[in-house]
């Protein structure tokens, strides 16, 4: 399997779910793998050191190596943090570290920031990133009323930049879904013909057990 990039229809989708669900997946079959955040806003300073939230999620399961390659205080999207930070972001810095973490592993995860269209900082998007480092995408998606919307915008913006769509993760998908969810997916097939690499339903306590287990039915 390649390395992926994991990108999402909107923030608080489950991108970050879905990295750490790959990670142990591939971490059990016995791939050396690693996870990597270009940009990470919302660090959290305890004790004066800066702690990266997604990287530390990830630990909670499993002991995958992991890197950044900037880490910024603040709720707000990347370039908002390094806006106020005064922090300058360098594409071919992320591309470098990217590449020097990405060696003597088999399975390289990295995870963006809100969409495709989410500022990384100033003239840089999330979807610059991608192309620069030439990665295939998995595109996170949720079977809730107005997502069909989201999704195939993210399509059609990912085939105008030319990036290559591995597939679509529809996350959270209910216990008692509607009928509007329950439908979601075929819905979904009837506008797009990107491939569905599987449906994920929502898990009220995750334990690494039960996360590689729902994830050994995705077809990736």
């Amino acid at each position: 399997m390649t390395n992926v990039f994991i990108t999402g229809t909107d923030t608080d989708i489950g991108k970050t779910f879905i990295s750490i669900g790959l990670a142990l997946l591939k971490q059990n079959e016995e791939k050396k793998v690693g996870y990597f955040k270009p940009l990470q806003s919302g660090a959290v300073e305890e004790n004066g050191i800066l702690k990266a939230p997604d990287l530390y999620e990830l630990s909670k399961y499993a002991n995958i190596p992991s890197k950044y390659s900037y880490l910024l205080k603040g709720e707000v999207s990347p370039y908002l943090a390094s806006f106020l930070s005064n922090s300058k972001i360098d594409i071919n810095k992320i591309k470098s570290d990217f590449e020097e973490f990405s060696k003597n592993k088999d399975f390289v995860i990295t995870e963006g920031a809100g969409g495709l269209m989410c500022p990384a900082a100033k003239n840089i998007l999330f979807v610059d990133i991608i192309k620069k480092l030439d990665l295939e995408t998995i595109i996170v998606t949720t079977p809730f009323l107005g997502r069909i919307n989201h999704t195939l915008m993210t399509i059609k913006c990912a085939k105008n930049y030319n990036i290559k769509i591995k597939g679509l993760i529809i996350n959270k998908m209910p216990k008692l879904p509607s009928l509007s969810e329950k439908n979601f997916t075929k819905e979904l097939q009837a506008f797009t013909n990107i491939k569905i690499l599987g449906i994920l339903p929502e898990i009220e306590n995750p334990t690494k057990e039960n996360i590689i287990n729902v994830f050994k039915n995705l077809d990736i």
